[in-house]
């Protein structure tokens, strides 16, 4: 929009230098004293003399373009307002929507980070120690139950049994998991 003023400034002092403003013709003597005392009694005939130069007349006119343009100028961006406006407003929404994306994306990759912790070979080697554990506790505890004579022998055989085949499958799990761990450790980065 200013571009466009810039543009219309230019072009005038373009056009002052290709074709510069005719002097006023002047006769070769100066006015006489009787013109020059009549100017300066009377105003308006020095008005006139001044609104007479062809000077001030291309001045006027070029005035009154400029104003035209300038206008027109503030039309368009009165009409360009509203469609700004809403591009604006459009822009912030997806920005915000960008910080939400941002946001949940950041999360997830954090829960991520949490749960491939939990995965790693070490973490599942805990874990499976502690489980095989818990069902050695609770194979003794029925074990007791029955010695205390709380439990059928029936009852006894079939729980002991499954916390007792349990507990040893999670600790064979447990050793081939630090087998596993050590080989890989031989080779590669710490886990």
């Amino acid at each position: 929009m200013h571009s466009d003023l810039g543009k219309i400034v230019q072009n005038l002092l373009e056009e002052f230098w290709k074709n510069p403003p005719t002097l006023a013709p002047t006769s070769g003597s100066f006015p006489f004293v009787s013109q020059l005392t009549e100017m300066m009694e009377q105003e308006e005939v020095l008005f006139e003399q001044f609104m007479s130069l062809p000077q001030l007349k291309q001045i006027i006119e070029d005035k009154e373009d400029l104003v035209k343009n300038i206008e027109e100028l503030a039309k368009k961006n009165l009409q360009m307002e509203p469609i700004l406006e809403s591009k604006r407003q459009a822009l912030l929404e997806k920005y915000e929507l960008l910080t939400e994306m941002k946001t949940t994306f950041e999360k997830k990759m954090q829960r991520q980070h949490e749960l491939s912790e939990s995965c790693s070979l070490s973490a599942l080697q805990a874990r499976l120690k502690v489980a095989a554990h818990e069902a050695e506790e609770e194979s003794d505890n029925i074990a007791e139950n029955f010695l205390e004579g709380k439990t059928e022998i029936d009852d006894f055989l079939t729980l002991f049994m499954e916390k007792r085949t349990c507990c040893h499958s999670r600790r064979a799990k447990e050793e081939k998991l630090q087998q596993s761990i050590s080989l890989h450790s031989q080779y590669h980065a710490p886990l």
